[in-house]
């Protein structure tokens, strides 16, 4: 059977571990995948598949995608959605990530990828800008070049840095105040460092 292709991307649907597809680029899913007798072991049985192997670009994937608030707000747990509503109003992202880092022990998760979203739900009156599809497209492929250029074991650069840096590269600088960023000035150094050697303009050719 051919893999179906995104109607809005044209590219190749992905299957999920439960037996849908999904559209890696806009995350449209499609749930008819898995009443298909081929996606299921038998009749009345939970699709059963290999567990999805862990790649870098799948979690740069997350990481942009939160930065575009292409999530849904249940990714945020509800106990830290209730400590936001508690400490509210807010005057812009810094207070939000101000307020975050005061979170009691009960509040497992911060959820700093997903600031975005939350300025968009708790500030109504800023507007968080958004990326188009053409936007993280040229993202993820430059992030590829990134990918590569990591092959001899060395530890792999902050997925928030390289979001940030990334972001720059494509002229969308505007993003970035609504996105956690990595503070050690010392860690930002060496990751410029690299990066700036790694995109050169003979690296950038390939993109």
């Amino acid at each position: 059977m051919n893999q179906p292709e995104c109607g809005t991307c044209k590219v190749p649907l992905l299957e999920t571990e439960y037996g849908t597809l999904v559209c890696g680029y806009c995350g449209i899913e499609d749930f008819r995948h898995v009443l298909y007798h081929h996606s299921c072991m038998h009749t009345y049985c939970v699709p059963i598949h290999s567990t999805t192997t862990y790649t870098r670009l799948k979690r740069f994937k997350k990481y942009l995608n939160r930065s575009s608030m292409s999530q849904s707000k249940n990714s945020v747990p509800r106990a830290t959605w209730d400590y936001l509503m508690q400490n509210a109003p807010y005057t812009g992202p810094r207070d939000i990530v101000r307020t975050l880092k005061k979170a009691p022990k009960t509040v497992k998760k911060k959820c700093y990828d997903s600031l975005p979203l939350l300025v968009h739900s708790l500030c109504p009156d800023i507007h968080v800008p958004r990326l188009s599809e053409n936007e993280k497209y040229r993202a993820i492929q430059l992030f590829m070049v990134l990918d590569r250029a990591y092959k001899n074991g060395e530890p792999f650069v902050s997925y928030l840095f390289a979001l940030e840096y990334i972001l720059k590269l494509i002229e969308r600088d505007d993003v970035l105040n609504y996105l956690n960023k990595i503070s050690c000035s010392k860690r930002r150094r060496a990751y410029t460092g690299r990066l700036n050697r790694i995109f050169s303009s003979k690296n950038q050719e390939a993109v």
